[in-house]
Parts: structure tokens; C-alpha cells; sequence
């Protein structure tokens, strides 16, 4: 394919769409960030400061307001900003003063994942572009009702948080695995393995099921993105068992998963196994996170991002870094989108989002019952 050039032109505020355009390797024209994107931050925990400090970070992007329900985050938040920026935001208790606002573009927002399909569908019917947090939602009722209010405000930009699209590291080895350089692939093995458990979150949602969806969901979309990524969509069955009483002797009304492992099968063979535990001992032998793929032909680590030949003729590959600032290049993108005159294709579309929840409600259910449990029964349950 031949490059892809854009002009001055085009490319209005483009540094962070200059940034985003050259990870898909893209070579751009050099232009003035003349006409940053105006955003709303909303949620101010810990993913959300980290959102708020990566937008500052990038020229594209001015912060107007942010909205939080604690007073002590607002605070920090907007100290944030005026030590980086000189002037501090306006600081809301809420949303819909937000929304109103005539001079904020986009919302970017960081909350708990029992509120994002509420917010995410409030911020597409007041007109704003939206940088959301994954999971899209909890269920797929709400994940359709908000593929719903995009589709019916076609011009908003709308990108959810799966940054792993938006990494070269990922972005590369999932092209070698789906052109076939590993032959037909056989098994993923995945970990995701912390001593910092119990975690909780703001107000103990992280602890709740109801609120967070389980680590299945609020996390583990993360994986199961990566996996639909590739092998072209989510599994047909799920087999997992795990236990959700390691922390209750400090935490009475904790319901989430503390430790589960899953196996999960595709139609054409191809399998997956994960682990994700928070009680794990604090070593580096013990803990992290890990994905590494086994085809036919060979091997494809993306924790080192390598990729090794069964034929020892053929020399090993090192893919690019696997230290990536992927949520700075997710940024970028979705600044690049809101910019750009004609609509470019997001990371990740709100139907694959959708299939991470899904694979996300599957896993949870292999694992509550321990057993196998396949993915016609979740979709049958929600009909």
C-alpha cells in the first residue's frame, strides 16, 4: 500500500494526529497545533489523573473542565493542571453542567463501569465526542443501547479505551500471527498476576461486583480483546474455576473473583488459557503479566516481543518495544478523529468493545459455575 499523505489542510491541531498517524505508519506533513481539542475530564480516580496527565502531555488537547463527585479529587485534578498548564479549570461535582457547555468538544471519561452506559450515551446525545474507559459496559443491553446512540449521531467520534489497539507492539505481532507467519496457531497462554490484591477502588467499587463486573470484565476485556484480535472474534465455549473468599476475612461484603484461571475454545481449534489472581506473593517470580502465542511454525511472545522459528535456521524476530505509551497513542488517535474532516476507522469499532464484554460475561459464568459453558448461552440468556 502506498503511503497515505495529508496535508496542512487536513490536518488542523495535528501533533497529536501527527503522533497517532505515524504509529500506523503513516508519514504526515509537519503542521502548527493550531485548534486543540476542547475537553471535559470526568472521573478523577486513578485511571482518570492518568488520562487527565496524558492529555496535558500532548498539544492537541486543552482542558476546559473536570467533573468528579469527590472534592478532594477535583482538587488534585485541577492542581494538576495548573501546575502543567498555568490556569486552573473549571471543577464540577457532576456531569450535566458539563454537558451543557457549548465550549467543551469531547468528554474523556474515567468512572466506575456501572456508570458508563448511563454517561457515555448523556455524552453522545449532548453532541460531545467521547474518549470512554473499557469495558463499554456491564451487559450487552447496555452495550447496544450505546452502539444505538452512536449510530444515530454518525458525525461524533467514539472510542473506547482498549489501548492495546493503539500499540505498535500488538498492532505488529497481530499482523504477523493473522498473515500466517506462525502457520495455523495452536494456543495462547495469558497471565495477569498482582500481589497489590485486595484492590478496591474509590468508594470500595472495584470490590463489587455489581459495580465493576468482576475482573473478568473490568479487566480482563484487555485480554479478551487481544485474543478476538486474533483469532477474528470471541470464543465458543469457556471452562474456568476460581475463588472469591481470599480477602473476605478483611473485607466482609467483597464479592469479586480475588483468583480464576479459564481455557477458552475458538470454532477453528485455536485455544487460550488465562490466569489472573490478585494474591499472589510479592515477587517478580510470582507476578505480571504475560501473553505469549504458539503456532505451527513457531512462537510469538508479546511480553518480550520476540517471535521465535521452530526452524533454528530461521533467526529470531524482535518486534518494536514492548514498553509503548499505548494510552498517550490512544489519545492522540481519538484527537486525530475529532479533527480530522473525514472519519477515519477507530482503534477498536463499539462491536468489538461489545465481544470483550461478552467473552467478559462468558468467563464469569465458567467460572461461577465451573463448568463448561459456551457462548450461545449467554446470547440465548440475553434474548
Amino acid at each position: 500500500m502506498p503511503p497515505i499523505h495529508i496535508n496542512r489542510r487536513r490536518f488542523l491541531g495535528c501533533s497529536a494526529a501527527a503522533g497517532w498517524a505515524l504509529s500506523q505508519g503513516r508519514p504526515v506533513e509537519a503542521v502548527d497545533p493550531s485548534s486543540p481539542v476542547r475537553i471535559g475530564v470526568v472521573g478523577l480516580g486513578n485511571r482518570g489523573t492518568s488520562l487527565l496527565r496524558t492529555l496535558l502531555d500532548l498539544p492537541d488537547a486543552e482542558i476546559v473542565a473536570l467533573a468528579d463527585a469527590d472534592d478532594k479529587n477535583r482538587t488534585r485534578g485541577g492542581g494538576i493542571v495548573e501546575k502543567a498548564k498555568g490556569l486552573r479549570p473549571d471543577c464540577l461535582d457532576g456531569i450535566d453542567a458539563m454537558l451543557a457547555r457549548d465550549d467543551i468538544e469531547a468528554l474523556v471519561v474515567a468512572l466506575p463501569c456501572d456508570l458508563h452506559a448511563s454517561t457515555y450515551r448523556s455524552t453522545l446525545r449532548a453532541g460531545k465526542h467521547l474518549y470512554g474507559e473499557k469495558p463499554l459496559a456491564l451487559t450487552l443491553e447496555e452495550c447496544d443501547a450505546i452502539e444505538a446512540e452512536a449510530t444515530s449521531a454518525p458525525s461524533l467520534i467514539v472510542h473506547v479505551g482498549h489501548q492495546r489497539r493503539s500499540n505498535p507492539l500488538y498492532q505488529d505481532g497481530v499482523a504477523r500471527l493473522r498473515r500466517g507467519d506462525l502457520g495455523e496457531l495452536i494456543e495462547a497462554t495469558a497471565a495477569w498476576v498482582s500481589s497489590n490484591g485486595p484492590v478496591n477502588g474509590h468508594d470500595n467499587w472495584l470490590a463489587s461486583r455489581e459495580r465493576s463486573g468482576d475482573w473478568m470484565v473490568e479487566q480482563g476485556v484487555h485480554v479478551w480483546d487481544l485474543l478476538h484480535w486474533i483469532a477474528g472474534g470471541p470464543p465458543t465455549r469457556a471452562f474456568g474455576m476460581g475463588r472469591r473468599d481470599l480477602f473476605t476475612a478483611a473485607q466482609p461484603r467483597r464479592d469479586v473473583t480475588d483468583h480464576y484461571s479459564v481455557q477458552l475454545e475458538w470454532a477453528g481449534g485455536f485455544r487460550a488459557t488465562f490466569q489472573q489472581s490478585w494474591a499472589a506473593p510479592a515477587d517478580d517470580a510470582f507476578t505480571g503479566s504475560s501473553m505469549r502465542v504458539v503456532g505451527r511454525g513457531g512462537g510469538l511472545d508479546f511480553s518480550t516481543g520476540s517471535v521465535t522459528y521452530r526452524d533454528r535456521s530461521r533467526p529470531r524476530v524482535t518486534m518494536p518495544p514492548a514498553r509503548q505509551v499505548d494510552t498517550k497513542l490512544a489519545l492522540a488517535s481519538f484527537l486525530a478523529a475529532v479533527r480530522l474532516p473525514e472519519p477515519v476507522a477507530p482503534p477498536i469499532s463499539l462491536a468489538e468493545a461489545r465481544e470483550a464484554t461478552l467473552t467478559g460475561l462468558l468467563v464469569r459464568k465458567a467460572v461461577d459455575e465451573g463448568r463448561v459453558v459456551t457462548l450461545d448461552e449467554i446470547l440465548a440468556a440475553r434474548a
